[in-house]
């Protein structure tokens, strides 16, 4: 098959949906399908997608209302024949003019992240345009559900899959911060991934543990907010903002438990990779949160956007370090067998053909390796 992925991001973000992104592009790529990335010209992603080995078109979508963005998307498609296209909500309008006016290819819609509320244009969108919805959670698909749009095997869950790198070295955060407990965050530094709460939860830890060190990594507009926030808090020497790092994995493994402090979320992909490499965490109960963690076994589940939670969660788990431990063992076996790349790939690759017969669009015989 042909697919074309379409994300519009700003250049320098780079978070959960496009990692997801550059891993769903390069693995149907690696199982014989052409796959190409319609992306901002000079962005993180693009940069990732050619780490990944997947072709990328310029493509900078600054309004999901431009039809001659959507003329411009039509005439790629009808250049390089694709099949599907796969987007999220933002380019959908554009995306779905430009499969109308190339004759109809496939539209996925990727649904990584819970509607806030009842929709009339999430309805009217998906009904005009959509002939598929990829999501991540089963509480995703049940919104999906209650608005009417899960008829005829519309919307599939495709668990988000990991990538385990065992062999990478752990950071060594005893060499840059000497005697310090390390508390890891991963995720762009957004007000709602709930950064201003773990500040506030700061004071709070800082007498019982004054060895405490939140590190996080990513980037973002409000960085300068939050470190002006930690100072006036008086605890900007116990969270570090190290900004965007491309390679993770290092500081999964050298931290000794991991904090996901987000008000919404899908499948909390960052927190899962801690999860797979034996970490502790701690994680709001947000969308996707109760499968991630099997009903809240597997992690510690706190409310949203309430300091006093994080604290007391952090405090108890390091307050029983052979509690959180075998949590973590026990969490670790289940999302490696659970959340793989393998099974996500031919799940995403097996909705697509679903749809593309659903459809009568047969697709184009399977490439040889």
């Amino acid at each position: 098959m042909r697919i074309l992925f379409v994300h519009s991001i700003g250049r320098k973000k780079y978070g959960g949906g496009e990692r997801w992104v550059v891993k769903a592009a390069s693995g149907l790529q690696a199982a014989g399908h052409e796959v190409m990335l319609a992306a901002r010209s000079r962005s993180v992603l693009v940069e990732e997608a050619g780490r990944s080995g997947v072709g990328t078109i310029p493509f900078n979508l600054y309004s999901n209302l431009s039809l001659w963005q959507a003329i411009r998307l039509a005439l790629l498609i009808r250049r390089y024949r694709f099949e599907a296209i796969v987007c999220k909500g933002q380019e959908l309008i554009v995306c779905g003019l430009a499969a109308r006016l190339s004759g109809r290819p496939l539209l996925i819609r990727r649904a990584g992240s819970p509607p806030r509320r009842r929709s009339r244009k999430l309805v009217w969108r998906t009904r005009c345009f959509v002939d598929g919805v990829v999501t991540n959670t089963h509480s995703i698909r049940e919104v999906y559900a209650r608005l009417g749009l899960d008829k005829g095997g519309l919307v599939r869950v495709v668990y988000n899959g990991l990538q385990v790198d065992d062999g990478a070295p752990a950071f060594d955060f005893s060499s840059r911060f000497p005697g310090r407990t390390i508390g890891l965050c991963v995720g762009r530094l957004a007000a709602h991934k709930g950064y201003p709460f773990l500040i506030d939860a700061l004071p709070l830890l800082k007498e019982a543990h004054p060895g405490l060190l939140f590190f996080v990594i990513g980037d973002g507009r409000d960085r300068a907010c939050f470190e002006a926030r930690a100072i006036e808090k008086g605890v900007e020497d116990m969270i570090h903002f190290a900004g965007y790092i491309h390679d993770p994995v290092p500081y999964f493994k050298g931290c000794d438990f991991f904090l996901h402090p987000s008000l919404y979320e899908g499948m909390p992909n960052a927190a899962m990779e801690a999860m797979a490499y034996g970490k502790p965490v701690v994680m709001t109960r947000v969308n996707g949160a109760e499968e991630l963690s099997n009903q809240g076994a597997l992690a510690v589940l706190i409310p949203a956007s309430d300091p006093e939670a994080i604290a007391r969660a952090v405090a108890d788990l390091l307050g029983d370090r052979q509690a959180s431990g075998r949590m973590a063992a026990a969490a670790k076996e289940f999302v490696r067998s659970r959340f793989t790349m393998e099974k996500m790939v031919a799940d995403l690759e097996g909705f697509i053909r679903e749809r593309m017969q659903v459809k009568n669009r047969d697709p184009l015989p399977r490439q040889s390796h």
